[in-house]
């Protein structure tokens, strides 16, 4: 996606997030059901060309307005504040782009891979990126994300949706050494203070041990889905 497009873009997830607000306070017209369904089926086709998963689950602002209802979000504050932070970490991912910052050294491999089913992983993987240049930083949460986007390809390819990484890598049947380094990362992401738990000491994890889980689990998520998907189709 070139910068303009990413401005494009992020101007409709904005016009969007304005109908939503729009409709859950005290701004909602007739034709907003309609204009929302026809920019959200836009948006939707864009993100996925664009290698993004929609992260807004509402189809409709009927959806919405019952989902704020579910959720017991009685303040106007609320609402606005469960829509600004729905597509928070596209937009800002879509902004570099727009000002054209180039992505980690192997983001973009790993994301050109978790198509179809994988798709949801993208969410995750998006966060890891995102924690890293946020302000401020935040390299504990990237770490847990990389590393989390990982074990979610294991768990979807091998159709275990409550297994944990530790426990259902076996079944890949990957490489001996391969998985043993995979094992290694989780469990030093298990380990360390912050970053899958809670700690007790100031977290001395910087942005160089981000950037490594975060190209090391590009390259594990890159090899395990060809691994895998090769193993199913018989390849």
């Amino acid at each position: 996606m070139d910068a303009k497009l990413a401005k494009e873009l992020g101007s409709k997830i904005q016009e969007l997030q304005a109908l939503m607000v729009a409709f859950v306070t005290d701004g909602r017209t007739s034709d907003q059901p309609r204009v929302y369904r026809e920019l959200y089926a836009d948006i939707t086709i864009e993100l996925e060309k664009a290698k993004y998963e929609n992260p807004n689950p509402h189809k409709s602002l009927e959806v919405f307005y019952a989902h704020c209802k579910l959720q017991d979000m009685k303040k106007y504050a609320e609402r606005r504040a469960y829509v600004e932070e729905l597509y928070s970490d596209v937009l800002l991912d879509l902004k570099r782009v727009e000002r054209h910052f180039p992505s980690p050294k192997n983001w973009t491999k790993a994301n050109d891979v978790l198509t179809d089913e994988l798709s949801p992983v993208r969410t995750q993987w998006l966060k890891a990126k995102n924690f890293i240049v946020s302000k401020p930083p935040d390299y504990e949460n990237s770490i847990k994300e990389s590393i989390s986007a990982v074990e979610s390809c294991l768990m979807v390819l091998l159709r275990e949706p409550n297994g944990t990484l530790g426990k259902i890598i076996k079944q890949a049947k990957l490489d001996p050494d391969i998985e043993r380094l995979v094992s290694q990362a989780y469990g030093y992401t298990s380990n360390k203070d912050f970053v899958r738990h809670g700690g007790t000491e100031e977290s001395k994890l910087t942005k160089a041990e981000a950037n490594f889980f975060l190209d090391f689990s590009a390259s594990s998520i890159v090899y395990i889905t060809n691994k895998l998907k090769r193993t199913n189709t018989g390849a």
